[in-house]
């Protein structure tokens, strides 16, 4: 007769076993697993396995990949001077993983009170987990539309096109795996009891913050990209508005140099 299954094996497939029995592995094998394995990280995390491990791997990720894409953001001052262009690059290739981890640090506290109030059952780790892996995912989408920024950044593209290139990019990666995280976690209320329904609403509400938090988080930390007309500076200072205003005046520049 067969033995009956232990909880924490029920719904794991051979790849979710792969990722619960194993420590995390290189990282290019990590990558592959956040695009074809999540479901076994999400596993992982809620049996509470290599957590540490894994929050060291998911935030080495971060780091690496959004910086990587901040360079390319930087990388449009190369048209004007190589000295402007590297000093951009190494300015932006710094505060795309700062605006990362400063607007985690502003928003995870409220998330994780509200959370345990609600009634889950994950520790402050698990929870950490969840978003860094959620993070890692954001920065593997901006990672691969890189050459896509950069191609356009070197070729001469109009400037306001090239930000809001920028800000098209980031909206697309930061919803596909704010997305990602979401159906996770409704895949994970259904197999076990750690995580209640009623949270996903909560988790809804956070990533929204989260997004108006980013935003003006890279408001104060402008510029990314460098206007060609001034000087470089690695914080912009005496400029008035916000993030949205910006957007839409640079939308209101391109479509009038379209008439011209």
């Amino acid at each position: 007769m067969n033995s009956p299954s232990s909880p924490s094996s029920v719904g794991l497939d051979r790849g979710d076993r792969a990722i619960a029995s194993d420590e995390p592995k290189g990282v290019f094998s990590l990558l592959d697993q956040l695009l074809r394995q999540r479901e076994g990280f999400f596993d992982a995390i809620f049996a509470g396995r290599e957590l540490g491990a894994r929050l060291r791997s998911f935030l080495f990720i971060i780091v690496v990949l959004s910086a990587f894409y901040g360079v390319t953001m930087g990388a449009v001052g190369l048209t004007q001077s190589f000295s402007r262009g590297w000093m951009q690059m190494l300015s932006s290739g710094v505060k795309v993983p700062l605006l990362f981890l400063a607007s985690l640090a502003v928003c995870y506290p409220v998330l994780y009170i509200v959370l345990v109030l609600m009634g889950v059952r994950l520790d402050f780790a698990q929870t950490l987990n969840l978003i860094f892996l959620a993070l890692s995912l954001n920065s593997l989408l901006l990672a691969s539309c890189a050459p896509i920024t950069l191609f356009f950044a070197l070729t001469g593209a109009n400037y306001h096109f090239v930000k809001l290139l920028h800000v098209v990019t980031f909206t697309f990666s930061g919803s596909w795996a704010m997305m990602a995280l979401w159906k996770g976690l409704q895949t994970m209320c259904e197999k076990s009891d750690l995580y209640p329904r009623q949270a996903i609403r909560i988790l809804q509400v956070w990533i929204l913050v989260f997004g108006f938090v980013g935003t003006q988080m890279a408001w104060s930390l402008r510029p990314f990209v460098g206007q060609p007309d001034l000087e470089f500076q690695v914080f912009r200072t005496g400029q008035k508005g916000n993030f949205y205003e910006a957007v839409w005046s640079s939308v209101l520049a391109l479509r009038k140099g379209t008439r011209d």
